[in-house]
């Protein structure tokens, strides 16, 4: 709530003037005459109970400004409890104004009268001081006011002395604070030795740097306003928080720093009163604080993540439980109608082969197919499914006969295309030797079949250690495909060919991703269309027991 005017209740002529003065305050917001009228009637009613019962008391008019309202306030205290005369104009009162508020002790009553404004205008804290001067400056109607201002302009000028002498009790009993007084054009008039002997610097030398070998580089902006009289007029006490080198150990410590305009009775600043404040300590204690509490809020939201953490894993596991269910029922209830389909369509096609026309074969060629390609799936689903860490059995492989198992089980397309396999020599690692014959059979696999078709495929097998890990690339000279496909290789069912040109269910890569990553590695690769396919395979040296995400990247 902001104060704007004072007046003593002692007499009807106060009476008067505290009815004119409100009405006045009506005016400044906005208010109507009828509105302003409404308002010193009010608190007239409630003045004149104080003024006839001769409690010495006093009104302050007010502004109170919130979020959402605005309201011009009447504060009429005396120096008595609340007694039923007392209520008699407040019974009146009450009804003319929007709010009131009662506050009584033995010592003191206080009632507050609120009447709402809507101005048309701003009321910030320019508005109000222009407010109090022209409560302060307007003319006397009556001798009677004029020696009433004069007594109170009195009262301010024995505060005026009353705050000089506290400021010499300052400058002589405060210490150890630092003491200074600074002139309107900022520059240093009195400093105690406390300021002297912390910058190790004088008065003139001071003024003559503006402080700035004195004031943290990143705080000097901020400090300069202090000293930049265009910016400090018209405000009551300025505060900033700067750190300031000290001379001896050259750190700079957190101090806080704040001036006071002192005023004569013009209303003229005389020069300004400053503090400064070591809160070094505050300051590290606050940081300390701030990172107690930063940590106890990473504490919460790792708890809550690892909830979420545990959440998933349950999820995860039983969406693992389903896969393993719908494994068995891919291996045993679905194998089992396909095969009939192979069984019974074979048999049609060869035993009724003469009896059926040319489109009843057909229908009967493409259902065949329609079954082995069925079959096929069913078999890379089991395939996928039953690749999980549960079923990793770990233990040293030596890939190089691993890659012979594979061109065993390859040798007649390995014929049949005249394929070059070179095989260089390759490592023993830590893993699964059932899943890396199948990572390299469907990689070899792929780049038998991917060959282009009047060249004899080239597929090589390197291998070199760097970093901890071992590098392996299986290269071939087949027909590649394009590089904005190499995001969605390893996906699930991803064909990059079409099914009359290239036979496949689109499960093969997928399944090798998922055997590199329960090894700890991962799998990339490089291609492009008639240039042939790389595919590289990076697998730690040493292996953990325990299977977790791999982190590890290809240089």
């Amino acid at each position: 709530m902001h104060e704007l005017v004072k007046i003593s209740l002692e007499n009807e002529m106060d009476l008067i003037l505290a009815n004119k003065r409100s009405m006045k305050l009506g005016e400044f917001t906005g208010l109507s005459l009828s509105a302003q009228t409404t308002f010193a009637t009010a608190v007239s009613e409630v003045a004149r109970n104080t003024i006839e019962s001769k409690r010495n008391g006093s009104l302050t008019l007010c502004i109170e400004i919130n979020k959402r309202d605005k309201y011009i306030v009447a504060r009429i205290k005396d120096n008595q409890p609340e007694n039923e005369k007392y209520k008699e104009g407040l019974a009146y009162a009450k009804r003319l104004v929007n709010k009131y508020n009662v506050s009584s002790n033995d010592d003191e009553t206080s009632i507050e009268l609120f009447y709402y404004v809507a101005p048309p205008f701003k009321i910030d804290i320019k508005k109000l001081d222009e407010w109090r001067t022209l409560f302060r400056n307007e003319p006397p109607v009556s001798p009677y006011e004029e020696l009433k201002r004069k007594n109170e302009q009195l009262q301010d000028l024995s505060e005026k002395i009353q705050k000089s002498e506290s400021q010499y009790k300052t400058l002589t009993n405060s210490l150890p604070l630092t003491i200074f007084t600074l002139d309107n054009d900022g520059q240093l008039i009195y400093a105690n030795e406390w300021l002297l002997s912390f910058t190790g610097l004088t008065i003139e030398k001071l003024n003559t740097t503006k402080w700035k070998t004195v004031v943290f580089e990143e705080d000097y902006n901020s400090f300069l306003l202090l000293l930049n009289n265009d910016i400090t007029r018209g405000t009551i006490t300025m505060k900033i928080q700067a750190r300031l080198k000290n001379n001896i150990s050259g750190d700079y410590l957190w101090h806080q720093v704040s001036i006071s305009p002192l005023k004569n009775t013009g209303d003229e600043i005389l020069y300004w009163i400053g503090y400064i404040v070591d809160i070094h300590a505050q300051k590290v204690f606050e940081e300390t604080l701030k990172d107690n509490i930063e940590l106890k809020h990473a504490q919460t939201q790792l708890k809550q993540n690892q909830q979420v953490l545990e959440d998933y894993i349950t999820e995860l596991n039983r969406s693992n439980s389903e896969l393993q269910q719908f494994a068995f029922i891919a291996s045993h209830d679905l194998q089992e109608p396909v095969r009939k389909l192979l069984y019974y369509s074979d048999y049609l096609l060869e035993a009724y082969k003469n009896t059926l026309d040319d489109k009843g074969i057909k229908y009967l060629a493409t259902m065949h197919s329609a079954a082995i390609r069925m079959r096929e799936l069913i078999s890379d689903l089991l395939s996928f499914s039953q690749v999980n860490k549960e079923s990793i059995i770990f233990k040293t492989v030596d890939l190089n006969k691993v890659i012979v198992d594979v061109k065993q089980d390859m040798e007649l397309v390995i014929e049949e295309k005249k394929a070059n396999l070179q095989v260089h020599n390759l490592p023993e690692i830590t893993g699964d030797e059932r899943m890396m014959h199948q990572l390299f059979s469907n990689l070899i696999s792929n780049a038998l079949k991917f060959s282009a078709k009047d060249i004899a495929p080239v597929i090589q097998v390197l291998s070199q250690e760097k970093d901890g890990y071992f590098e392996i690339e299986i290269r071939d000279n087949g027909i590649g495909f394009r590089t904005e496909h190499l995001p969605d290789i390893f996906k699930l069912f991803q064909r990059l060919h079409p099914k009359k040109d290239f036979e496949g269910t689109g499960l093969g890569l997928a399944i090798c991703r998922k055997i590199v990553e329960l090894h700890n590695g991962n799998i990339k690769a490089e291609s492009a269309p008639g240039k042939g396919s790389s595919f590289k395979i990076l697998l730690p040296v040493k292996q953990s027991e325990s299977v977790h995400e791999s982190e590890n990247t290809f240089s």
